[in-house]
């Protein structure tokens, strides 16, 4: 077996710089001339279409795009009076940071809100400290993907994905004996490092540890739940451990090198990177796969991310946050709303365009059906934390190896109580 993923990484987070831009009190009067942030690349190109549009039918408006910071950590603006009205960011704690932090605009209190709230199906939508703070724009789920070919060279069943954790256990293996070069499976171990955003992607793995019984948090967001013997953490680490030893140490050898058996964390939304794969187009039912991510045992139910994309507001002037609501719901409007989610990515969150077409495909209806199990990250700001400590003690335990597994669980509880309590 490789071990070379049981080395320490040292990895070097490069903090994306945004465009500059004036404080706020420098832009009191500039209510026409609002800031968006987005993620470059397929993002950038989508939303600097729907802004155009949107300018065309506003003249004299200015939507100005910029990139989010790394990890989506909007706090550093915010301190220096510089954040962005519309952020377009990822569900989960980051969102009730900002809403604890009193940076985010509530937004069911704004005219129009009841119309477009309605038209939004429900799972999409989460209270946050008695109210909406934001609009999810596209909904993903977390499944697994699986390489066909790499399936038919280590003699596995390419029709026949594994089901249980020891049946991806035996495949990853039988993959990982092809070559120095082929891996098993992979996880986005360098993620780790980049704040609790990153839990949205190992958490189906950890509900399906427990069949859904907790997450890390109890219901009020006051204490830990994880170390409680039925969320079995200690399963779900054991288990990250042992397909670990079948994957490379961090993304750079990634699933659409064809190098990868298998990912279990592969979201609606990476669709596009299917047609950057190496040497030609990756396409899901031909030469790719998808199931839903491996359970610990035959018969019980896999369970996935209710993940994606959702806007917010953040506080800067009345003039300014009413611009920014009127882009909003722009944005939201069915045309736009099609154009986001078809050209990025994602699954549809207005009801009105579930039964679209598009969506009726074969190879998008199995992401469909697998969102029945969606299970909505939890979004209380004390999440955040949680999730950073117990993936810290993630990286020692099982990536590093300087964390004996025995002590794991233990170490976790005591990090995040430790770190709730400061």
């Amino acid at each position: 077996m490789k071990r070379s993923n049981k080395l320490a990484v040292l990895f070097v987070v490069v903090v994306t710089v945004l465009m500059s831009a004036a404080p706020l009190a420098a832009q009191e009067d500039m209510a026409d001339s609002i800031r968006v942030t987005v993620i470059a690349g397929a993002m950038q190109d989508t939303m600097q279409k729907l802004a155009d549009a949107y300018m065309a039918e506003n003249p004299g408006v200015t939507v100005t795009l910029e990139l989010e910071p790394e990890g989506g950590a909007f706090q550093a603006l915010v301190a220096a009076g510089n954040q962005p009205d519309l952020i377009i960011t990822s569900f989960g704690p980051q969102l009730g940071t900002l809403v604890k932090d009193d940076v985010a605009v509530q937004l069911d209190e704004l005219e129009g809100a009841d119309a477009l709230y309605e038209r939004i199906a429900p799972e999409a939508l989460a209270v946050i400290s008695g109210g909406y703070y934001y609009v999810p724009v596209g909904a993903d789920v977390t499944l697994m993907i699986y390489n066909k070919a790499l399936f038919e060279q280590a003699g596995l069943d390419p029709e026949k994905p594994p089901v249980t954790w020891d049946e991806f256990l035996a495949a990853a293996e039988a993959i990982d004996a092809l070559g120095d070069d082929i891996y098993g499976t992979v996880f986005w171990n360098e993620a780790l490092f980049w704040g609790g955003w990153y839990w949205n992607m190992l958490q189906p793995l950890y509900l399906n540890a427990n069949q859904g019984q907790c997450q890390l948090m109890n219901r009020l967001g006051t204490d830990i739940v994880f170390g409680d013997e039925e969320c079995n953490l200690g399963a779900f680490l054991a288990f990250l451990d042992a397909a670990q030893e079948f994957a490379p140490p961090t993304m750079e050898t990634n699933f659409f090198s064809r190098k990868v058996g298998m990912w279990a964390q592969y979201g609606y939304s990476w669709e596009p990177n299917l047609e950057s794969a190496a040497d030609e187009p990756m396409v899901i039912g031909e030469d790719v796969g998808v199931a839903p991510a491996p359970v610990p045992a035959e018969g019980d139910t896999s369970f996935t991310t209710y993940g994606g994309r959702a806007m917010m507001i953040l506080k800067t002037t009345p003039e300014r946050e009413a611009r920014a609501w009127d882009f909003l719901q722009f944005l939201m409007q069915d045309e736009n709303n099609y154009t986001f989610i078809t050209e990025l990515g994602y699954l549809p969150v207005l009801e009105s365009l579930k039964s679209d077409e598009y969506f009726q495909d074969p190879q998008r209806q199995t992401f469909v059906e697998i969102s029945q199990h969606g299970v909505q990250p939890e979004q209380f700001a004390a999440a955040e934390t949680v999730a950073i400590e117990l993936q810290a003690v993630i990286q020692e335990s099982v990536v590093e190896d300087t964390l004996a597994d025995a002590d794991a669980v233990a170490e976790a509880v005591e990090r995040a109580r430790a770190a709730l309590a400061e």
